[in-house]
Formats: C-alpha cells, structure tokens, sequence
C-alpha cells in the first residue's frame, strides 16, 4: 500500500514539473500540422483552379469563335461599337474600331472564363483579380495552300491566385502569397467553306400506318404528310439554299436520293417490283404445326406466293418466322462487299402489291440523284410514292446503301478538285416496328442482321470511297421512330447501329429536327481540335 501512494506522488510531481514542455511541444507540432493543412488545401484548391480555368477558357474559345469578330459579315455590331477605348488602349491598333474589337473580345472571354474559376472567393471584387488572356484567329489553309474562308483560332491564359492559408514570406510550409495558374492552349475551329459535300439517302418507311397521323388515328394530319413537307424542306435547304448566313455550309455538289420501303423496297431501274434485298435459303425445314413429330420442307418459291395474299395457308405470325429462317444472315452480310450501285439480282422479288408500296407500278419509289436545283423534281417524285403495306426496315437500308455507291460523275465534285471527301448519310425513318400485319407478326430479320454487323459492314463499304490524301468523313447512319416509342430488340438494334444518331420524333417540328441533326444541318459555331491549326498567314 505505501508503494502505491509513493508512485502516485511521483507521478504528480512529474507532472507539475514538465507540463511547461508539453505546451512547447504542442505548439511546435501544431504550427507544423497548420503548415501541412495550408499545403493541403491550397494544394488540392490549384489544382481544381487550374481545371476551371482551363475549362472557362474551352468554353470561351467557342464564344470567341461563335461571335466571330474575326471575320463575321456584319462586323460594327453593338458589343463591338458599345466600347470605349483609351488613348493608352490604342497604342499598337491602327485604328479605333480594332481596338474596340479587340477589347469586346477580352470582355467575352474575360467574362465567361470568370464564371468558372470563381474569382470573387478571393476578393470580393472580381476586377481586382489579376488576369491575362491571349489569343489569335486566322485563316486556315487549304490542301494547295490557298487561304480559306474557314477560320480557327487558339486562346491561352493566367492569372495569379492568392493563397488562402498564407503562413508568410519565405515560409517552407506553405505556397507564395500568390501562385501564376495558366492554361494550356485551346484550339478551335469554325468550318465556312463550301467544301464538304452531302450524299444524303432518305430511307423512308411508306407502310400503311403512315397513312395515320401520330396517333395511330385516321383523322389528324397524317405521317405521310408530315413527312413530306420535311422532306421538301431538307430538299429546299439542302439543294436550293446558298452559302450567305453566318455559320451555314450548303455546298453546290449536295445530291438527294430516296429509297421508300414497306415489305421490301424497289430497286433503280425497275418500278414494278419490290425486292427482299437478301441472300436467301433455297428451303428449310420446320416442325409440322398439326403433327409434332412430323418435320415439313417448304421451298422459298412456296413463301414467296403467299406475299401480298390476304388469305394463305399459315397465319401471319408463322410466316413471320419462316422469313427469319429463310434469310442466310452470313451470306447476306458478305453480299455488301459486292455493293457496286447496280441493281442486284435478288432471288425473292414480287411485283408491288397491298404488302408492298400498292399497286402503282409506274412510280419509282427509289430514285437517285438530285442534285443543285432540282429539289421540286425530289419533291415531286417522293410526294407521288403511295404508303401501303407491312414494315421491313433493313430492305430499304441495303437497296439504299447500294445506291450510295454511285458517286458523283461532276469532275469538280472530287475530292481532288474540292480538297475534301464527300459526307454519306443514309437517314433511316420508320413508324413502327418491323412485322406483316400486327405486333404479333413482328420480323426479327432487321434485329438479327445488325446484331450480326450488317451497319459495320455497310460504313466499311462506303468509307471505301474515301479519298486517304484528304480528310475522311466517315458515313453516317441515322434513325427516326416516327409517332411511336421504339422497345425491345428493334429499338436496341437501332441504337447498336446509329450510336448517337437515335431520335424519336412525334410532330412536325420534332421531325424536321432529328433530320437536320442528322444531316449536320445546323449552324456552325466552332468546335475544339486538338493539333495547332495551318494558318494561311504561316
């Protein structure tokens, strides 16, 4: 018991004797903690500036390009004029006017770059923040080195970003009282010249539904209306509209060219027939629908008398699935190599009936090529084409890219003489999903030749028309579900096969949209790039 209470007043004595120390040290190791909490958080706050700020000044390039006071048609415009110049601010500019441009183009910039790396969490007035921005826009050159209407332009930037745990000067243990953050070089570009031309297929579903309006309704307005007027617009503004609004590229080799389907789709040079643009299985084999045990031969040529009957011997869901199996999805898939823009010979062809574009045998519902000029003789031809029949997708979309394959014989439409590739673009459009007369009929020929690789394949063939000396633009595909929400297997084909050119259309607008998305038809207000553009001044 008496050693106890002798440790335990040792003990205190200890205490009371070296506490003094502890408050040392403790200081000491807090002033060190305080220096790596300030290392810490202005460490990771240079980092995340740095990111903002490179983000603000991507962002500004574009508005920079956007408003285009390098080289725009109307360049003495308000937020040019609105700006007041100094006498210092117009040393080195030959004349007022360029002083003012350039001070409205350090506005914008300035402005949007500020919004994103938030100044104002330093001072609380942002024009006391040190920034510098610079930039230059010019002409490109072009592949003979000739200076294009086309411009880019490349924007850099700093600014010095005050500490927030600041310990002093010539203190190891935090960062300088102000630190330079920059931003590497951003490129942009806005594409002017008539330059790229179009190859567009319009790929178009003339079933019977389309004789419906979005609803699946007699009486609204009906699809196959709709669609005409947005054809004649694309047309309108495709083959008929010059290169005179800021940011629009219509060049004067644009082609339009249109392949409607329904159950097939007609080749060029034959109006009276539809073709199943597939390699087809002489004959298969099936379970016997009375017999179970019993298997049955049916012949392809037995199939093919029953399109276009309203009565047969099997319902239209078991012909539905003799379809699927008569298609030789490998062969059909290797046929597209042997595209040359010629009319195949299809081993099943039909003349067109109720099942396939109606009875009008002396309309082409396939055409090609109309070119500069000639969107009424389009228009006039397309809005003839009757909508009747059962859905078969993907036998538009062979015919159609086939067709793509005839490349324009303009000798100053080649790339050589433009310095650019021609664009291909087949735009598919359909109002339901494929089938012979209800959801319960539906064909999965479509569904299994995209799995399969049938869109691969088909931009292969095309991009083998591709001048290498030249910028490739690789083809396109694009498709539009028309008054009606896409499910299933059909849908998530469509998706594998045109990517981010998927779109769902339930009006006019809606429709005019997704095809000017598609075509590229929207105004051009720059894009990154990501090498150092040729500058014709270089």
């Amino acid at each position: 018991m008496m050693k106890i209470k002798n440790y335990t007043a040792l003990l205190r004595r200890f205490y009371h004797n070296e506490r003094g120390a502890y408050t040392v040290m403790m200081a000491i190791m807090s002033f060190a903690l305080l220096g790596i909490v300030a290392l810490t958080v202005d460490g990771s706050g240079m980092l995340l500036d740095k990111a903002r700020f490179s983000q603000g000044i991507e962002q500004a390039g574009l508005a920079l390009m956007a408003e285009n006071n390098y080289s725009r048609t109307n360049k003495e415009h308000e937020d040019v004029l609105r700006q007041t110049v100094t006498k210092e601010e117009l040393e080195g500019f030959s004349d007022t006017f360029s002083a003012q441009k350039y001070k409205r183009n350090q506005e914008l910039v300035r402005g949007l770059v500020r919004h994103y790396y938030y100044p104002s969490t330093y001072r609380e007035n942002n024009r006391e923040i040190n920034d510098k921005y610079y930039y230059q826009c010019d002409n490109l050159k072009g592949p003979n080195g000739e200076q294009l209407k086309s411009i880019a332009c490349e924007i850099s930037g700093e600014f010095e970003r005050p500490s927030w745990l600041y310990l002093g000067k010539n203190n190891g243990l935090s960062f300088a009282k102000t630190t330079t953050i920059n931003a590497n070089k951003i490129y942009v570009q806005k594409n002017l010249d008539e330059i790229i031309p179009i190859d567009l297929m319009l790929v178009t579903d003339l079933s019977g539904s389309m004789n419906d309006d979005v609803n699946g309704r007699r009486y609204g307005t009906a699809k196959i209306d709709i669609l005409r007027d947005v054809v004649a617009s694309i047309a309108k503004e495709l083959l008929e509209q010059n290169n005179t609004e800021e940011g629009k590229i219509i060049s004067k080799y644009n082609r339009i060219g249109f392949t409607s389907f329904a159950f097939g789709a007609q080749q060029q040079s034959n109006s009276a027939k539809c073709y199943l643009p597939y390699e087809i299985k002489p004959s298969i084999t099936v379970r016997n629908n009375y017999y179970y045990n019993y298997y049955t031969t049916i012949r392809y040529s037995e199939l093919l008398s029953y399109i276009g009957k309203s009565q047969q011997r099997y319902s239209y869901a078991t012909l539905a699935q003799f379809f699927d199996l008569f298609v030789d999805y490998d062969k059909t898939i290797e046929s597209i190599d042997s595209f040359n823009g010629k009319d195949s010979d299809y081993l099943m062809n039909f003349n067109k009936n109720s099942w396939c574009l109606g009875n009008a045998t002396r309309i082409n519902s396939t055409y090609i090529w109309a070119k500069k000029n000639e969107s009424a003789n389009l228009i006039s031809r397309f809005n003839q084409v009757p909508a009747t029949g059962a859905t078969l997708s993907s036998s538009g979309l062979l015919i159609g890219a086939n067709l793509l394959m005839n490349t324009n014989p303009d000798e100053e439409a080649q790339p050589s003489k433009l310095g650019a590739n021609t664009q291909r673009i087949i735009l598919v459009l359909s109002d339901g999903a494929d089938q012979l007369s209800d959801a319960n009929s539906s064909l999965n020929i479509t569904s299994n030749l995209i799995n399969q690789g049938m869109c691969e394949k088909i931009k292969s063939k095309l991009d083998s028309l591709q001048d290498k000396t030249y910028l490739e633009q690789p083809t396109r595909i694009g498709f539009v579900a028309f008054g009606y929400g896409p499910s299933g297997t059909q849908k998530a084909a469509w998706e594998k096969c045109v990517g981010k050119y998927y779109y769902v259309a339930n009006n006019k607008e809606e429709l005019l949209e997704s095809f000017r998305k598609i075509i590229g038809l929207v105004e051009e207000v720059g894009h990154s790039i990501y090498q150092p553009p040729s500058y014709y001044s270089n």
